[in-house]
């Protein structure tokens, strides 16, 4: 009775804050925009107008009521915010109770809005269509999905629409990679190797030639891996002709076949052949035996004692420590059985879900155009890096760079929370903004990018779709998920491990054939063809 009378009046705050205009279902009629908008240039309106936000401020944000950016987003469009934002904490609570409460804010914005709530928050008219107000109004965002074409088809629901906007981030942050160790190559005169045979013998230099040098030949680790094991599979895909769809399909185990149709690659010789591979580094001690259970802490502990020669990761600083992070350096992909050095583990450079506009609103038009003014290089420098002279400052060769107000905050906030006194869109990620790589490159260390460079002739993708799904595929697909996925991310680690031998390969593939994988793979090939 206490949490229905809480739910309960969490409904009636919100009918308060938005106001008692619209119906359960969602939309009320929408007049045209008035003559007090401009559909280009700014200001977006010609007399200040107010429209209703809701949001998730996170934990670094200032006050988004009394924020640099906002305030200066408002100087230069006229459009006020009156923002009601809920902490990271709750969040989702809060969210699901106003999107019950038929009374909703002009505007969404932040609140990661799954494609299942796009689908269905869009079918009932709580989100308008954003397709016609992008095609008459968002100049910056038409734009924008010129360059990125792969943005604009995941944003497509469906039902051929568009109901919220993307955050785009740069391209260097997606992308995971192999780090080795030098110190230990030199130390044993070893250069890096550039197939995966060469890779096993370095593995075994490591594991027997002392090459951390301490005089203890047993305490070495070739390779360990965080997140439970499941990089020492990302690591090696592209070299047994796995994985073209990018780093984004591997949980789903999806990617294109020789025919270029999607497949199921967890049941295809290619799969098996990795599993042989990694099972026998396995039985040679070449990989930590405990990282099919560790957890980060762990794996970052042994970083720091110099134990670790190789791992699979984003910047290697944030996850194999500080003390002997410099000594990484970043592997070429590795030639395998296809004979190709292939890059593919790229995930997706930007999110969905981020904001919307509500049924409700009666200024859809002038919020699209606040929007968009987020996806142009004057707004999303405002969002993203904050205010010239005081976050940040142009560099001689046109680039940007943090001032130490940002990297050394004399208050002794960290980056995110000194940043986010000015701007939001990078502290705690998931605002609709287009940041450009240039200003990606202001936040990132340098070797994130030096790295870039190594693996930029090796990217090799088909695609990066961030796939949707109807509310029927949805539904015939989550019982195929609950049991296929996980009996394959069970099998693999036996597999390997010795618990389950491969002589019984042809039993596992019965098995998840037997759990719907021909529907599973028919529901993805539906999703994949849409979005193409």
């Amino acid at each position: 009775m206490r949490f229905f009378i809480a739910v309960l009046l969490l409904i009636m705050a919100a009918s308060v804050v938005f106001g008692a205009g619209g119906t359960q279902g969602g939309s009320t009629a929408q007049a045209g925009p008035t003559a007090n908008f401009n559909p280009s240039g700014l200001p977006i309106v010609k007399e200040k107008i107010t429209l209703k936000g809701f949001g998730n401020q996170n934990v670094t944000h200032k006050d988004w009521n009394d924020i640099w950016c906002f305030n200066e987003t408002e100087k230069r469009t006229n459009i006020h915010i009156d923002w009601t934002t809920v902490p990271n904490q709750g969040f989702a609570e809060r969210k699901n109770v106003l999107m019950a409460s038929g009374d909703y804010p002009d505007l969404f914005f932040r609140c990661a809005f799954t494609i299942a709530d796009q689908v269905n928050y869009g079918s009932k008219g709580i989100f308008i269509p954003l397709n016609n107000l992008i095609e008459k109004y968002g100049a910056n965002i038409k734009a924008r999905f010129q360059e990125e074409p792969s943005m604009a088809k995941s944003l497509r629901m469906p039902d051929g629409n568009i109901y919220t906007l993307a955050y785009r981030y740069g391209s260097v942050a997606t992308m995971q990679r192999n780090w080795i160790n030098s110190r230990w190559l030199k130390n044993l005169n070893l250069n890096i190797p550039a197939t995966i045979d060469e890779l096993e013998a370095v593995f075994n230099a490591f594991k027997t030639r002392d090459a951390n040098g301490n005089g203890n030949p047993n305490d070495e680790i070739p390779f360990s891996c965080r997140e439970f094991g499941a990089t020492i599979f990302d690591s090696t895909y592209s070299a047994f002709g796995i994985g073209n769809l990018g780093r984004i399909q591997f949980p789903n185990y999806i990617d294109l076949g020789p025919d270029n149709k999607v497949r199921i690659f967890a049941i295809t010789d290619n799969f098996r052949q990795q599993l042989e591979w990694i099972a026998k580094l396995y039985a040679q001690g070449l990989l930590d035996p405990e990282m099919f259970t560790q957890d980060i802490s762990v794996f970052t502990a042994k970083g720091e004692q110099d134990l670790v020669g190789a791992f699979f990761g984003g910047d290697n600083s944030s996850v194999i420590g500080a003390k002997n992070y410099q000594y990484f350096v970043t592997a070429p992909p590795f030639k395998g059985r296809t004979g190709q050095a292939v890059f593919n583990n790229l995930g997706a450079n930007f999110v969905i879900g981020t904001s919307a506009i509500s049924g409700q609103s009666k200024y859809p038009a002038e919020t699209l155009r606040w929007l968009d003014f987020f996806y142009g290089e004057e707004g999303a420098t405002i969002l993203y890096l904050g205010q010239e002279g005081v976050t940040f400052v142009k560099q001689p060769d046109g680039k940007r760079t943090l001032t130490p107000l940002i990297t050394n905050n004399p208050n002794g906030l960290n980056m995110p929370q000194s940043i986010g006194q000015y701007a939001i869109a990078w502290a705690g990620g998931g605002c609709p903004v287009y940041a450009t790589d240039e200003m990606e490159r202001a936040r990132q260390p340098q070797i994130v990018y030096d790295t870039y460079e190594v693996l930029k002739p090796y990217v090799k993708v088909a695609g990066i779709p961030i796939l949707s799904f109807t509310v029927k595929e949805q539904e015939e697909l989550n019982p195929i998920i609950a049991d296929m996925i996980a009996y394959i991310n069970e099998a693999r680690v036996q597999f390997i491990t010795g618990r389950r031998q491969l002589s019984q390969w042809d039993a596992y593939v019965r098995d998840i054939k037997n759990m719907g994988a021909d529907r599973y793979t028919a529901i993805y090939q539906a999703a994949y063809d849409r979005w193409k």
